[in-house]
């Protein structure tokens, strides 16, 4: 029996948290696995996100902005209280944490998973990292082999292990599209360009809508998630004379019935690692474009859709054109299960858990 700790920033849904609910969930240690979010309290993130409660041990921290030496008091107390061997962090703040704890309790181990390395673009993340890397005992993953690289060429430190994100294929499946475009309320007959992402600077949410304006009448945008920037992009829509043409679904909490009533899937981020979005997209048989970053290359194959350098978001309108003339029979749907498998990033993390505790 192995006892783990996953430690995330926050329970905001996105696609890290995602990942960590489907490792926690598929892993051979799920009934010993403790998933802890260093911000936020425990009854609202349940609220938010009703699908943590199959987990089997949730506590969130309640960290407030800033460091905090209480929160690694927590930590330790936690380690002891549930016999923690291995400490799993998510992100540069966990990372750091969990670093400060496991000094306190050396015997227990600590891996950290890197899903992107933007952050490293900050000289004092880069500081923290490099020397967390070097003088303490973490063994470090990244999600995709461009994020590996990346990570090198900042900290000068190599991840020991790649590990692809997964997504559960099974529920991630397709919908018949014109009962799904029901259930959400949107148009029968239109083609429905769908991005689901917080609506945050960066994601891609302005590029696509400055594009509406080059895409034939028929194209019409669908967003998926809420975010700090909802209403500037709501008003450039208008101002640009799209707002009709632009759907605002918000947190979507049934997102294979958003997947299913789209005709595309467009990520026209700034900057990512690996997006499960992509391939939760991809599982239920939806071209994708996107933009050429992270690690998206490493799945999107020419069968599955088009990508795109960040100075080409004027060929959004003809990417998203020859994406759905591409052949779908269940092409693109195997070619998600095969890169991205949850079942299979779970087996592979178990692995990586037996052998650093031997």
């Amino acid at each position: 029996m192995v006892n783990v700790m996953q430690l995330v920033q926050h329970f905001k849904i996105g696609g890290l948290e995602k990942m960590v609910f489907e490792l926690s969930s598929k892993s051979s240690h799920s009934q010993e696995t403790h998933v802890v979010a260093l911000e936020g309290e425990c009854e609202d993130v349940l609220n938010s996100w009703p699908q943590l409660n199959a987990l089997s041990h949730i506590c969130c921290l309640d960290k407030k902005p800033g460091i905090s030496l209480k929160v690694v008091e927590q930590l330790v107390e936690l380690i002891d209280k549930y016999q923690i061997d291995i400490i799993h962090s998510h992100h540069i703040g966990p990372m750091l944490y969990a670093a400060y704890a496991v000094s306190k309790r050396p015997n227990v181990k600590h891996i950290s998973t890197v899903h992107d390395a933007w952050y490293l673009n900050n000289w004092r993340y880069r500081w923290i990292t490099r020397l967390l890397c070097k003088f303490s005992p973490i063994t470090i993953v990244a999600d995709a082999a461009a994020v590996a690289d990346e990570v090198y060429n900042k900290v000068d430190f190599k991840a020991q292990q790649i590990v692809i994100n997964g997504i559960d294929s099974v529920e991630f499946s397709p919908l018949n599209m014109q009962y799904a475009r029901y259930q959400l309320n949107l148009p029968r007959k239109m083609k429905l360009i769908g991005c689901a992402a917080r609506v945050e600077e960066g994601k891609g949410h302005k590029a696509l809508l400055e594009q509406l304006v080059n895409f034939s009448d028929e194209y019409q945008l669908v967003f998926a998630g809420a975010g700090s920037k909802l209403a500037e992009y709501k008003m450039l829509a208008k101002t640009l004379g799209v707002d009709h043409r632009v759907h605002w679904l918000g947190n979507v909490n049934q997102m294979v019935t958003f997947y299913s009533a789209i005709d595309i899937f467009c990520l026209f981020s700034e900057r990512e690692g690996l997006p499960l979005s992509i391939l939760e997209a991809m599982s239920c048989n939806k071209p994708v474009v996107a933009s050429n970053v992270g690690g998206i290359s490493e799945v999107v194959t020419l069968r599955c859709g088009v990508l795109l350098e960040l100075n080409e978001a004027h060929l959004l309108p003809s990417a998203v054109s020859n994406a759905c003339n591409l052949k779908q029979d269940n092409v693109i749907r195997e070619e998600a299960i095969k890169q991205g498998c949850s079942r299979v990033m779970a087996a592979q993390y178990d692995a990586l858990y037996d052998s650093v505790l031997v």
